[in-house]
């Protein structure tokens, strides 16, 4: 498929926002038009810049900072105090001057052995996300765990007698049971099958929200990455004078978007200043954005959060298209409009094209009734509740309870 068609997100509407929002960044929305171009970006385009930063020196100034205007999110109170980020990707370094004081929490289940721009890929991002100078919510608690990917030099210790232990699934059920309200993944993986299906359930049961990139290959990815699945808020590039970004990839997943740069880093091999682009800071925003809605609506259920999102997308009429989702993310809206208006419904658990885990199988999921023995990735804290006597015949070999019989399903009038 070649370059998108011009896609056009114009709007009359007023922009609604604490953050100064009000000018730069909702003008620049609604004008969202797709770029011709296309260039392909692995995790985003890097290039040297002429900052006069010093490496030991913490980097103290981002474009998205002011166009978004997380100053004035501060100065009200927005900073994500009481929330819990986890973070799935390449190690942090929490020695990093831009994180020094950020509440970081390393929760990997093993170490890999990774490549410079593993860390540097995996600091950028929580460096967005709690960065006490420029992060988005800079006194929420991160988890980071630590993610294997095609840069990284080896496994490590998360391969064992032939066993992966970071996988996406074991990942998400491990964010989901230490107490993560919201999961940011800014990878991509060639194969994504029945277990992450069964984690995205298990995560929708708990109340916690995935975020995932759309990609940076300019074309439409929506296979090879977590957005296609239900629930999962996947999240496109646009550019800071809100066009189409035209390295980011798009696709049926596509819930919202946010600028993808410029973001001020260092080069991995030179520790040189240089600046990135790509949907890896687009969903680390989105994902900041969220936990400062929660902060703010403690109130509201996660369905109701992302009723919100969606209700505040600044496509015309929050129409949904392919690459931008329902439109690039109105962070001030999240934070006035109360979402406890909305029902407490998912908004995006049938995707265009259709999704799973249907809903069906999510209410299985919460009812008890799908089976352990069948999919084995299911956390060992779910407990069956079916009817199936053939689950007990593999009971000793399952990590989860059986409580048979003693679905809320059975006794629901």
């Amino acid at each position: 498929m070649g370059p998108a068609p011009v896609v056009s997100i114009s709007s009359n509407a007023a922009p609604r926002s604490p953050f100064s929002f009000v000018g730069r960044a909702g003008r620049a929305a609604r004008a969202l038009t797709t770029a011709a171009s296309a260039l392909a970006l692995a995790v985003g385009a890097l290039t040297l810049a002429p900052a006069p930063a010093h490496a030991a020196d913490p980097i103290t100034t981002q474009e998205y900072f002011s166009y978004y205007g997380f100053d004035a999110a501060r100065e009200k109170g927005y900073t994500g105090k009481g929330i819990t980020i986890a973070l799935i990707d390449g190690p942090v370094d929490t020695s990093a001057p831009e994180l020094a004081g950020a509440n970081i929490v390393d929760k990997s289940r093993c170490t890999i052995e990774a490549s410079a721009k593993g860390i540097r890929h995996g600091t950028d991002m929580a460096t967005i996300l709690v960065s006490p100078y420029t992060g988005v919510a800079p006194d929420a608690t991160l988890l980071s765990y630590q993610l294997s990917n095609d840069s990284s030099i080896s496994e490590g210790t998360c391969k064992a007698d032939g066993k992966k232990l970071d996988n996406f699934d074991t990942l998400i059920n491990q964010a989901v049971e230490d107490g993560a309200q919201i999961i940011s993944i800014s990878q991509g993986t060639g194969h994504l099958g029945d277990d992450a299906k069964w984690a995205i359930a298990n995560a929708i049961s708990h109340g916690v929200i995935i975020v995932a990139s759309a990609g940076n290959t300019s074309h439409e990815e929506n296979n090879t990455h977590l957005g296609k699945y239900s629930g999962v808020v996947g999240v496109s590039a646009i550019n800071t004078d809100g066009t189409f970004a035209s390295y980011s990839s798009w696709g049926n997943g596509v819930v919202t978007a946010a600028i993808g740069g410029p973001f001020n880093t260092l080069d991995e091999n030179t520790n040189q200043p240089a600046t990135a682009h790509g949907t890896s800071i687009s969903t680390a925003l989105v994902a900041g954005m969220l936990a400062l809605a929660r902060q703010k609506w403690p109130e509201a259920t996660t369905n109701q959060i992302l009723q919100s999102l969606v209700h505040t997308g600044l496509n015309p009429n929050h129409e949904w298209n392919q690459y931008t989702g329902y439109g690039a993310i109105d962070g001030g809206g999240l934070v006035i409009d109360d979402p406890t208006q909305y029902p407490d419904e998912n908004p995006i658990l049938d995707k265009p094209g259709g999704s799973e885990p249907t809903a069906d199988e999510i209410a299985d999921y919460l009812d008890g009734l799908v089976d352990p023995a069948a999919h084995r990735s299911i956390p060992g804290s779910y407990v069956y509740r079916g009817i199936d006597d053939n689950v007990v015949l593999y009971q000793s070999e399952l990590k989860t309870p059986i409580h048979l019989g003693t679905s809320p399903r059975y006794h629901r009038k």
